[in-house]
């Protein structure tokens, strides 16, 4: 018999499986769990409840799908703090997830507007769109996410729809196995400060390639790092037109370990005869490449401020503590993505220097006509216009004092 616990996420409360009871010693959820239900993602779900409201605005949700449901929470999520009456098609190859998820559609009263399915994601994906297509498919799995596109952009309204996407398998996309990250995502990782970002890109590149396989195009509108996953939110739209020229979106990220430098340089026939510029007079230090990749936007900056309007019209305690601080450092962040964040205290452990506070950095960069922003990816890094060579030497002045 499975030992549940009722757990409250925003304004919903559900039955799960007690994590703690079940995880033990290692005090985090596994596979092991007869139900998955993790609640270090709540920061993860609180966003994607934001978002959706956010997008909703605009375009209109009639049918959701979440194909790997676990206790069902995101969807639950969904219908019950979202507007509207949408329809949602939960789905779980694991017989004790989908019990647990009908518990819970129907002692929160969904039983009219959500279905919850026994069988595989892939399936339910190619089969439950046939009669209508979905407007909102939200992928979040134990690890990669890339068995999923396929069938979940083709599932997709081609009027245009909302694609959310996670991945925790962070040591492929992250360097440790760029091979993988090839076979995966359809371009090498590498381990570089910013290796966070790298994950990213090649997600949103790997998605941009399987929508652009189906005649389809893809705009981002949001990416979020934090804990030990990555995800991202994308409108699929059925414009080959428009796939076309995102394929100037792709491309390749070029970093020095000697000094810090990178650059992102767009696919062409002629990209790996581009001499590398390394910013530092005498660095001659090895060179890894990372992609292909996604290296347009991130973020689309109208769409972070509408959800900040909808966070703060709302009762604020009712999601995670730095969702606001998140999506403020989103907007940001968000003019400055066409290059990597700096790590400032990798870039001082490179140099021997101790790393001041953010802060008086940031204010030396725009006293000197820079562009800088914080960036959500890690509160030790920021954006900037500036070459490596000039915050390096900002550092080690306000280290001479």
């Amino acid at each position: 018999m499975t030992v549940k616990k009722e757990y409250t996420e925003g304004r919903t409360t559900f039955l799960s499986a007690d994590v703690d009871h079940y995880s033990g010693d290692k005090k985090q959820p596994t596979t092991s769990l007869p139900v998955f239900y993790n609640p270090r993602m709540q920061l993860n779900r609180d966003l994607s409840v934001l978002f959706l409201t956010a997008y909703m605005e605009k375009y209109a949700v009639e049918m959701v799908c979440e194909p790997l449901t676990g206790s069902g929470v995101r969807a639950l999520r969904y219908l019950n703090e979202c507007p509207g009456d949408f329809y949602a098609k939960m789905c779980d190859a694991n017989p004790l997830a989908v019990e647990t998820a009908q518990r819970n559609v129907e002692t929160l009263g969904f039983g009219d507007r959500a279905e919850v399915i026994h069988g595989d994601a892939k399936l339910l994906l190619m089969t439950e769109s046939r009669g209508k297509r979905f407007d909102f498919v939200d992928i979040d799995p134990f690890g990669t996410p890339a068995p999923y596109l396929s069938a979940a952009i083709q599932s997709i309204s081609p009027k245009g729809g909302l694609l959310a996407v996670t991945a925790t398998d962070m040591p492929v996309l992250c360097g440790v196995y760029p091979k993988v990250s090839l076979r995966r995502y359809g371009g090498f990782s590498a381990r570089t400060p910013f290796t966070h970002e790298i994950a990213i890109r090649l997600l949103n590149g790997f998605i941009y390639s399987v929508a652009g396989s189906n005649d389809c195009s893809m705009e981002p509108l949001a990416v979020l790092s934090t804990d030990h996953y990555i995800r991202t939110w994308v409108r699929i739209e059925a414009n080959r037109t428009e796939a076309n020229r995102q394929a100037g979106e792709l491309g390749i990220i070029r970093y020095c370990l000697g000094c810090m430098h990178s650059d992102i340089l767009p696919l062409s026939p002629k990209v790996q005869s581009v001499d590398f510029d390394h910013k530092m007079e005498g660095c001659t230090g090895p060179i890894r490449v990372a992609g292909p990749l996604w290296i347009g936007d991130l973020f689309k900056e109208s769409y972070l401020n509408d959800t900040i309007k909808i966070l703060e019209s709302g009762d604020t305690e009712d999601y995670h503590r730095k969702a606001l601080d998140v999506l403020e450092k989103m907007v940001e962040e968000s003019v400055l993505t066409n290059r990597p964040y700096i790590d400032i205290h990798a870039l001082c452990d490179l140099h021997n220097l101790a790393p001041p506070k953010n802060q008086i950095i940031i204010d030396k960069l725009k006293e000197q006509g820079f562009a800088v922003t914080r960036t959500h990816f890690k509160p030790t890094a920021i954006r900037t216009d500036a070459t490596v060579e000039k915050v390096t030497k900002i550092i080690a002045e306000h280290n001479a004092r």
